[in-house]
C-alpha cells in the first residue's frame, strides 16, 4: 500500500508536482487562456503553506482596501461636518431673529416671545457641536486593525480549506484561485452588512 501523507506535511513528496518545482512569488498573476490552461502554462501552487499564504495575502489586501475606503468616507464626513458647524459658517445664524413689537403697553408678550426665541437659539447651539478632530485619525487605524484581524481569521480558514481540498486530490492550484476566493470573501462581507439581505439569503 502507498504511504499516506498529510496535506500539511512540509515535505509531502513529489506527487503531482512538476520536476524542479519552485513556489512562485506573490502575486504571480498571469493572463489565463484556454491554451495555457490545457498545456498547464502559468503559475501554480502545490504546497499547503503557499496556498494559505497567497489566500491570506489577497484577503488582507482586499479587506484593508474595503475597510479603509469606508474609513476614508467616514473621515471625510467628519471633516465636512466640522466645516459646516464651524463658527461663522452656520447657515441658520441670524435666521431666527424676527422683529417683535409689543402688542400691549406692558410689553409682556414681547418679553415672553423674546425669551422663547433665545431658548430655541441656545438649544440649537447645544445640538450643533462639531465632532472632534481626533476621530479622523482614530477611525482609519481602528478599521485597519479590524480588517487585519478579520482577514487573518477568514483567510486562514479559507486558505487551509483550499489547501486540504486541492492537495488531497493531487490538483495544482492556479495563482488566480486565492485571489478569487479573497474577492468572494469581500463580496460576502459587503452583502452581510445589509440586514435585509441576510434574512433573504
Amino acid at each position: 500500500m502507498g504511504q499516506v501523507t498529510s496535506v500539511f506535511d512540509p515535505d509531502p513528496g513529489t506527487q503531482g508536482k512538476p520536476h524542479n518545482y519552485t513556489v512562485p512569488r506573490f502575486p504571480s498573476l498571469y493572463a489565463p487562456s484556454i491554451a495555457s490552461t490545457i498545456q498547464q502554462r502559468g503559475y501554480f501552487l502545490h504546497n499547503a503553506e503557499a496556498i494559505w499564504r497567497f489566500t491570506f495575502y489577497w484577503t488582507l489586501i482586499l479587506f484593508l482596501g474595503t475597510f479603509l475606503a469606508c474609513a476614508a468616507l467616514a473621515s471625510a464626513n467628519i471633516i465636512l461636518s466640522r466645516a459646516v458647524f464651524a463658527p461663522g459658517h452656520e447657515k441658520d445664524k441670524g435666521g431666527d431673529e424676527v422683529e417683535m413689537r409689543p402688542v400691549s403697553s406692558g410689553g409682556g408678550l414681547f418679553a415672553r416671545a423674546a425669551s422663547a426665541a433665545s431658548s430655541v437659539v441656545r438649544r440649537r447651539q447645544r445640538t450643533r457641536r462639531r465632532p472632534p478632530l481626533y476621530l479622523v485619525l482614530i477611525i482609519p487605524l481602528l478599521m485597519g486593525a479590524i480588517a487585519a484581524f478579520v482577514a487573518l481569521v477568514s483567510g486562514t480558514v479559507v486558505g487551509f480549506a483550499l489547501a486540504a481540498v486541492y492537495s488531497s486530490g493531487g490538483f495544482s492550484m492556479s495563482t488566480w484561485v486565492p485571489f478569487m476566493w479573497a474577492l468572494i470573501q469581500v463580496v460576502v462581507l459587503i452583502i452581510s452588512s445589509y440586514s435585509s439581505l441576510t434574512r433573504i439569503l
